[in-house]
């Protein structure tokens, strides 16, 4: 059965960046709307402004996306998300806060890759593959995040569409297994060995676990700006040979390393002076992300912290029923 609502207005909520460490063995800890139902029927799949559901995709502002429903019943798109929300222009500067920057390619020999070794990528097959780089602001309708309100974001439909939203970190957590601990109430990573994709070698998720199951795992890097006073950039790891299995190079070599997932859940604001609220430095939210090492070749997942002002890949699941 196909389901289709007509979106008049959008806005939710907005947030993510990144700072964590492409350490081999641990995480790091920095680095308005009304939508109106339509009944079945008077339009043709694809319309602009219409958004069509079906079992293994649907159709949002003219675009299709592939949705994957996972062996615990969630289902999720199988795909990044290429909206751009009204009044934002994607930029290929990753040094402008534009709110939402076009995917990028790495430059020059994998393991010498300098600061200016990254190219955006405007072309539209780049674009339909990778999607865009999204921060929490564009992600969440061109909603401000601060240090009052991140909490409020979780569970946010943000940009995705009617009746999905962006994942949490729960969400993330039941499919990795392994995360940075939450600002209250734990002490050290914590992991959830019976997660989907969980693999106890890697200690995490699994890449190819992942893959497996349909969930399409796309490399898009991220647009890393790791505090609000810090310069932004393409995040510049790379896979290859040094770090990666030969299955793995084979279909990803040259690809972005690092690529971060942006989730609902605020982690914490952070203050050069925890005593003094007027220094706030930066808001962090949780981020799924990859890691490929000589211990983790075909690539680790797990959650880690990022920040707002960072670019994320997006990808929305289901509400549930």
């Amino acid at each position: 059965m196909k389901k289709k609502y007509l979106t008049f207005m959008f806005a939710a909520a907005a947030l993510m960046t990144a700072a964590c460490s492409d350490d081999d063995d641990k995480l790091t800890d920095d680095d308005t709307s009304q939508d109106e139902t339509v009944d079945e029927g008077g339009s043709e799949e694809g319309t602009d402004g219409v958004f069509e559901e079906y079992d293994d995709h649907f159709v949002y502002h003219g675009e299709t996306y592939q949705t994957v429903t996972l062996s615990d019943g969630s289902k999720w798109m199988a795909e990044p998300l290429r909206y751009l929300p009204e009044g934002l222009t994607p930029s290929a500067d990753p040094t402008e806060e534009s709110h939402v920057w076009f995917p990028y390619r790495l430059l020059g020999d994998a393991d010498k890759i300098t600061a200016d070794g990254a190219e955006a990528l405007t072309d539209e097959a780049s674009i339909r593959k990778n999607g865009y780089l999204y921060d929490a602001y564009a992600a969440f309708g061109n909603r401000e995040i601060t240090e009052d309100n991140c909490y409020e974001f979780e569970g946010a439909q943000g940009i995705c569409p009617e009746g999905w939203h962006i994942p949490t970190r729960a969400e993330f957590f039941s499919l990795c297994g392994l995360s940075n601990k939450a600002a209250t109430g734990e002490t050290g990573n914590q992991v959830n060995e019976s997660a989907l994709f969980y693999d106890e070698a890697y200690g995490g998720g699994k890449v190819t676990a992942y893959n497996e199951a349909g969930w399409n795992y796309v490399f898009t890097g991220v647009r890393m700006q790791s505090n609000f006073n810090a310069t932004p950039t393409y995040q510049l790891t790379t896979i290859w040979s040094g770090n990666a299995s030969e299955e793995t190079l084979a279909a990803h070599e040259g690809e972005p390393a690092l690529t971060y997932i942006l989730s609902s859940t605020c982690y914490q604001p952070a203050y050069t002076d925890k005593e003094d609220p007027t220094k706030l430095t930066n808001i962090q939210f949780f981020a799924q992300m990859t890691t490929f090492s000589k211990t983790y070749p075909d690539g680790r997942v797990s959650l880690a912290y990022s920040s707002v002002k960072s670019g994320h890949q997006l990808r929305c699941v289901k509400d549930s029923e």
